[in-house]
């Protein structure tokens, strides 16, 4: 399970899902009927990935829960559960997606900075 979460099968639509999207996240309080919709779209990508590690490890899903139930006893396992059961969370995901599109515009930001620095030079 941890070496899947590590993996590019999981990481790579995850991330690039989030960086495609987080655009349209700012930080007002108002959530636009359109984060709903992405939201949802995140959770049916995590949703997929678990179902095809669970159909992969011929786990069923009473399995896969009953071990995320155990998962107290070992910290690296309780942060993992609790990375998956925040997908669910919209405040989370929110907050998630704000701050990645805060880094994103400050890395485009730095990039700029550097080329007109660059250009002067």
């Amino acid at each position: 399970m941890i070496t899947f979460l590590k993996s590019p099968r999981w990481k790579t639509p995850v991330v690039s899902f989030i960086e495609e999207n987080c655009i349209i996240f700012d930080n007002e309080e108002e959530n636009k009927l359109e984060f709903t919709s992405v939201h949802k779209e995140f959770i049916k990508i995590v949703d997929d990935l678990l179902c095809e590690l669970m159909a992969e490890t011929d786990i069923t899903r009473e399995q896969f829960f009953a071990a995320m139930e155990k998962s107290d006893d070992n910290p690296v396992h309780y942060r993992i559960t609790q990375q998956i059961l925040s997908v669910d969370d919209f405040v989370s995901f929110k907050r998630m997606m704000i701050k990645k599109n805060v880094q994103i515009n400050e890395a485009a930001m730095n990039e700029l900075m550097r080329n007109e620095e660059a250009a002067a030079a």
